[in-house]
Formats: structure tokens, sequence, C-alpha cells
């Protein structure tokens, strides 16, 4: 099968097209043959070696964490996909590797679903792990609900741009932080003011749009960013990042919680994720599509920080 794999980590240079054979599949995994893959910052995380002290790669290492195609073979205990199926999912196992970069990759069953009637391929390819780590930061660790006001950093990127729309979902008021060239994108997915992070006074603005602070934010950045959040949020208000827990005292200090999770693909998670795409709540906005052959553009895209919306791998 045709796949565009690395042979060590290293930039985006490391990652080319070739022919590999076609992967094993377990007896409650499926194999599918890929239309679109998903492009995450995490695959260029994975790439560069920042998980290879926690956990095993397997070269040549394929990467991709999600897709969407059609079921070509089911394991020997069976699934609830048929062959010819069109589904889209995580495709993460216990290593790294045998991801959707390729024309074909292996799946547990549980972590994919069906394409809902109505919906392009593409976009589903592109919505499984951005929108199942917003899913987990607004509805469960926030638990976002009418009347809340939520500030969501980076919200023009991919967990950011959906979480805005679960948010604005679940009837909350969301104010987004993206930098000015991507504020049409954040508005036009329902965010009700948006504040420009770069350049702007973010806590006057914040001030001004609601006096006392928020009442959540989104964090899906991490870093310096996390620790601005504790001057936008009210006193007792909450925090949810998936990319590291608190790093600083001055959440403790303002009586505010932050909660973490590194996201988990679980089949009730991934109903959930299924039914806002399928009602058209959650709508991944995709900005760049690339050749499979091109992948190593698409995370050099990613890699210079131009993270609006999704990126795909379109694998024909």
């Amino acid at each position: 099968m045709r796949a565009v794999a690395c042979d060590a980590f290293g930039g985006p240079e490391q990652l080319r097209e070739r022919e590999l054979d076609r992967p094993p599949v377990g007896p409650n995994s499926v194999l599918v043959r890929l239309a679109y893959a998903g492009v995450n910052p995490g695959d260029s995380r994975i790439r560069q070696g920042q998980f290879a002290p926690k956990g095993r790669h397997v070269f040549p290492l394929v990467l991709g964490l999600e897709g969407a195609g059609t079921v070509e073979d089911v394991g020997i205990s069976g699934s609830r996909f048929e062959p010819g199926q069109a589904v889209y999912g995580m495709f993460m196992h216990d290593y790294m590797g045998d991801g959707t970069y390729a024309e074909l990759a292996p799946a547990r069953s549980r972590h994919l679903v069906a394409v809902p009637e109505g919906v392009l391929m593409r976009d589903a390819a592109a919505v499984a792990c951005a929108g199942a780590t917003a899913l987990v930061l607004v509805e469960e660790l926030l638990g976002v609900g009418p009347g809340d006001t939520v500030v969501v950093l980076g919200a023009s990127g991919g967990v950011g741009h959906l979480a805005v729309q679960l948010a604005v979902a679940a009837g909350a008021r969301v104010i987004g932080l993206a930098r000015s060239s991507n504020h049409d994108l954040v508005r036009e997915i329902g965010a009700h003011a948006v504040v420009d992070h770069r350049t702007d006074d973010v806590r006057a603005a914040i001030a001004e749009l609601v006096p006392g602070g928020a009442d959540a934010a989104v964090d899906p950045v991490g870093g310096p960013a996390q620790e601005s959040l504790a001057d936008l949020v009210r006193t007792g208000g909450r925090i949810a990042s998936c990319v590291h827990p608190a790093a600083s005292g001055v959440f403790a200090a303002r009586d505010q919680t932050v909660l973490y999770e590194f996201l988990e693909a679980t089949p009730e998670r991934m109903t959930r994720l299924d039914a806002h795409l399928a009602a058209g709540r959650v709508r991944p906005r995709i900005t760049r599509e690339f050749a499979l052959a091109d992948a190593a553009a698409a995370h050099e895209a990613i890699d210079a920080g131009d993270n609006r919306g999704k990126t795909v791998l379109r694998i024909d």
C-alpha cells in the first residue's frame, strides 16, 4: 500500500511516501481504506519524538490519529461494521504507528462510528481527534450550560474552533481569543465576541465584555497562555486544559479550579460527538487540503503555527 512514513524522529523532511505492507488486523479491529486523514499538531509532536520516553514507536512510523474511509476487512471477532461501510474515528493503538497517512489503516471497532448521512467524508476525517478533545473540555470537565460565559483560547485552531461550536450549542456566551486574521472564522462559527490575544489588552477587553470575569475557559494551548486565564476568569471559576495541569499557584489564589485530561477515545464519547456532527451542531472548517504525498508540506504549515481550522490529507 502507499503510505507516508518516517524512519527516524526529526523535521517534516523525514516524511516520505513509500510502499509498505498491508497492516495486520487485530481480532477486535477493522481495516479501513482511507479517503482522508486529519492532520493534527499531535502528529508533529510524535514525529519529533516528544512522546518517545513514554510510548513505543514502530518504524517505519506511519502517523495519523484520525481519518475516514470504508471498511476493507474485519477482525476474527467480528464487528458491527461491514465491508464497504463508511466510517470515521480515532486510529489510536498501544503504540505509535499504523496511522492514517496511508491507503489502509487498522482501528479498534469501538473507536469508530458510521459517517452520518449528508456529512462529507472529508469533514468526518477531521473531527474525531480535535472534536472528542473539545467534547471532553466543554461538556465533561467544564459542564458548560446556558448562562455561562466561556473564554476559548486558540479559538480558530483545531480544538478551539470545535470547542466554540460545542459551547454555543450548550447555550453559552463565547468569547474567542484569536489573531485578527482569524476573527471572521471565529465569528462565523458562533462566538459572540473575539479578542486579538496578540495586540489587544485582553484583560481590559474581557472586563468590558463581562465585568467580574468569565465563568469558565477552555485551554488547548498551555504554557504561559494558560496562566493568563487567571485574570480572565472570575474568582471561583473553572478552566479546562488538554495540554497540562495547572502549572502555577495563581489559580488557587483566586479559588479557581483547573481541570486537565488527555484524550481517551471511548465509544460513549464518539457516539456523543457523532450526534453533534449529524445534527450540524459541530462541523470542522477545513482550511487546507494536501495530497498524501505532500504530508511534509502539511507538517511545515502546522509547525509554523498556521493552525486555522483543520488540515486534511487526501488519500487518492
